[in-house]
């Protein structure tokens, strides 16, 4: 028998939830095979009312537990009645067909998991022309041109039940209910077993751009991804690769530098200094990168990427600041592979980074010269 689980993490945001639950609603109209709807709740109490009807409403089967999302996938996981566990954000609305394409790619029983498409819509602020230019929302798309992936984001994507409890399901890579990463590693211990997970540009679910365009959200979670990378190197380590310097640890070496020369020389301008490198820095990046067609874009589009080059600094820090809180320098040269072909296009980002950091440096050093300092 085919059918599928659909296992949907909730906090908050009812309204959200709504309309997803509506669109499923429609798609199991069109749909072949077995479909259940599980909702685990983690909303604070007067909003779990309010979900807790939604499900009703739309015949969800409601669960409540605060938990975090890799725990409520799992919790979904186990008592799903049915083959094969869909997995999508609160966030999100599926197509009227989409069940029926997930269930498509399961003819084959090396396939393990099967992930589709993901759309944005809404409104496009200033926030998110800087996030397009980012490597951020790549992985939603992957669906368009590959044929497997490794991993793939959890807004659209299903698995065989057996084989998530064959690979213990998900995990919390870094503890507790902040989660990041979860997606990577369960896709690569998947990959590990043995089994593929294929893609299906035909299955589609839409996004909302809302979610993901608020400004202190976005630098949280570009920060709490950088951690996460922390983790997935420690967990993944054939996965990791010696890369070019952060410019977060080369602007950290120079603040540091000329904290000590304000000390010695009673000067706060030598403070400016770490900076301007790294405005330099970045701009001399943003040029390179369009230039080589390795952002799309046009010449107009500089200021969000350099923007998008600044963002990426907080993905940096995450990574380099939850080495130190681990004391584990060693990983601070290294980069995880999140792609297959990811090392032969960080070779060209690598040398633009690092003819970028030796052109900035050198303007530095002339700066300095000329002022006598």
């Amino acid at each position: 028998m085919s059918g599928l689980s659909v296992v949907v993490p909730v906090k908050g945001r009812p309204y959200c939830l709504e309309k997803l639950l509506k669109s499923i609603e429609e798609a199991k109209k069109s749909t072949y095979y077995p479909i259940e709807v599980i909702v685990v709740d983690s909303s604070e109490k007067e909003t779990k009312r309010v979900t807790e009807a939604l499900c009703k409403k739309f015949q969800a089967r409601y669960y409540y537990a605060q938990i975090g999302v890799s725990e409520a996938r799992n919790y979904g996981t186990k008592i799903g009645k049915l083959p094969i566990v869909f997995f999508v954000d609160s966030d999100c609305e599926v197509e009227w067909n989409l069940f029926n394409e997930h269930v498509k790619c399961y003819t084959d029983r090396q396939i393990g998991g099967c992930v589709g498409l993901t759309e944005f819509r809404g409104n496009k602020t200033w926030l998110w022309k800087i996030i397009e230019k980012m490597p951020f929302l790549q992985p939603f798309q992957w669906a368009r041109w590959k044929s497997y992936v490794s991993w793939g984001p959890c807004t659209n994507i299903s698995f065989r039940k057996e084989i998530l409890e064959k690979a213990n399901g998900f995990e919390s890579v870094m503890g507790g209910t902040r989660e990041g990463g979860e997606d990577v590693d369960i896709g690569y211990r998947i990959n590990s077993l043995g089994h593929r997970i294929s893609c299906n540009p035909n299955a589609k679910v839409y996004h909302t751009r809302e979610t993901w365009a608020g400004l202190p959200q976005f630098i949280e979670r570009t920060f709490r991804f950088g951690r996460a990378e922390y983790h997935l190197m420690k967990k993944h380590p054939e996965n990791i690769f010696l890369d070019i310097p952060k410019n977060s640890l080369i602007f950290s070496f120079l603040l540091i530098l000329f904290i000590y020369q304000v000390f010695i020389n009673s000067s706060l301008l030598y403070i400016t200094i770490p900076f301007a490198w790294l405005l330099i820095a970045i701009f001399v990046q943003s040029l390179l990168s369009l230039k080589k067609h390795l952002i799309r874009g046009n010449w107009k589009d500089i200021a969000p990427i350099c923007f998008a080059m600044l963002f990426d600094l907080v993905f940096e820090f995450g990574t380099v600041i939850e080495c130190l809180r681990k004391r584990d320098l060693k990983l601070l040269p290294y980069k995880f592979v999140y792609t297959e072909d990811q090392q032969l296009s960080r070779w060209h980002w690598g040398v633009i980074k690092m003819w970028s950091i030796i052109t900035s440096l050198f303007a530095l050093f002339i700066v300095l010269l000329i002022s006598g300092r």
